[in-house]
């Protein structure tokens, strides 16, 4: 592929998955709003975002696998479109934990046939270190969605209710098709001899190298996640010293702005990985980002200027290792087996995502939310956990 093409494509995957993760993050942006509305215990807020992840935790083994053998083209468009029923059910029917959870779930199997369905087919046509590149950016702009749907959330939320954003990222959902079928050329699949999707993860598991990035990954994901979904309860607990619910839209602008630094930071920590080594870095990266972990909670009667500036450089920490585990994982496996790579790297990398929340919020609940002893154990045991990620490592040979 030439390089304009390749460019074109990159764009158009990057674009589609921003319009795809609109919804995302409302959730966690206007948690403290929500568990007013909904009246919810913060375990319960947990077990609500925790449902997203275990949507996407049902569904990507079946509907990544699956692109090894069909195009991965249609897997997209009828995920996209269950994630738009998912986000419209939240804006038509949610009011507790029950509904939140049942459209919060659907939202998650939606995510999991575009995120690393959208990854596959951007491999397919793009390899070497434009393909190395190409999955850095990639994996970067899943930061950079999460943290647009977060601005979105404030912007639109505080002022048309907490139904609008949802409506509009179901509406920015259906974007996404035009932009995969209209830049997407079809690649074709040999179905002879197909294995079952359970000997072929089996197959992906036995593979050392890759297990280990993904076992790594599912520790990241564990910090990652229940730093996304605390961080604007932490931002109005800091700002106003309770978790009631704000109007202040800056707070989740702000809190926006924060994630926004993961895309660059995952870009250049792969950079720095190629550079020096995929494992030197993670051995380093991820023990750093668990020693400052150990600062957030005791930052929370800092001057906000302060308590944001920690928040951005804990935000650089935790996102500078994405890219570089998951090209591990994707590099390491043989072309036909790169979708069962890929399922199994999301899958126990979802695992870990979809337990961080609901850890974090049954931590604030047993230590108190409105204190400052909850707050340094909650983000203390997200950042711990992904600290262990580098023992997953094999040494080079």
């Amino acid at each position: 592929m030439s390089r304009p093409a390749a460019l074109r494509l990159g764009l158009a995957m990057c674009a589609a998955l921003l319009a795809n993760m609109a919804g995302f993050s409302v959730f966690a942006a206007l948690l403290p709003t929500l568990q007013a509305a909904w009246h919810l215990s913060n375990t319960e807020a947990g077990i609500i975002e925790g449902a997203f992840l275990v949507g996407y935790l049902a569904s990507v083994p079946f509907l990544v696998a699956m692109t090894d053998r069909r195009d991965a083209r249609y897997i997209y468009l009828f995920s996209t479109l269950v994630a738009v029923i998912g986000n419209l059910g939240t804006a038509l029917l949610g009011d507790g934990i029950v509904s939140g959870s049942v459209t919060r779930f659907l939202a998650g199997m939606g995510l999991a046939g575009t995120f690393m369905p959208g990854l596959k087919l951007l491999t397919e046509r793009v390899s070497g270190i434009a393909g190395n590149r190409a999955i850095a950016f990639y994996m970067a702009t899943f930061g950079l969605g999460a943290s647009l749907s977060t601005i979105l959330a404030g912007m639109v939320g505080h002022r048309f209710g907490w139904q609008a954003p949802f409506y509009v990222a179901a509406g920015l959902g259906l974007l996404a098709i035009p932009l995969v079928f209209g830049n997407v050329e079809r690649v074709a699949r040999s179905t002879h001899g197909a294995q079952p999707l359970w000997r072929r993860l089996l197959l992906a598991w036995r593979n050392q190298t890759a297990r280990g990035y993904s076992l790594a990954y599912a520790l990241h994901m564990w910090e990652l996640y229940g730093f996304r979904s605390w961080l604007i309860a932490f931002l109005v607990m800091a700002s106003t010293g309770s978790l009631a619910a704000s109007a202040d839209t800056s707070l989740t602008s702000w809190g926006g702005l924060v994630l926004a630094l993961g895309l660059p930071a995952s870009v250049i920590g792969n950079e720095i990985a190629l550079r020096i080594g995929r494992r030197r870095w993670l051995v380093f990266i991820m023990p750093a980002s668990a020693l400052l972990s150990l600062m957030i909670g005791w930052s929370i009667a800092w001057p906000f200027a302060a308590v944001l500036g920690l928040l951005a450089l804990y935000t650089v920490t935790v996102s500078a290792d994405s890219a570089t585990l998951t090209a591990g994982a994707v590099e390491s496996a043989p072309p036909e087996a790169k979708g069962a790579t890929m399922a199994l790297h999301t899958l126990l990398g979802f695992a870990g995502a979809s337990l961080g929340p609901l850890a974090a919020g049954a931590i604030l609940d047993l230590f108190g939310a409105d204190t400052r002893l909850g707050w340094i154990i909650a983000f203390s045991a997200m950042g711990i956990v992904a600290g262990f990620g580098p023992i997953f490592l094999r040494r080079p040979s």
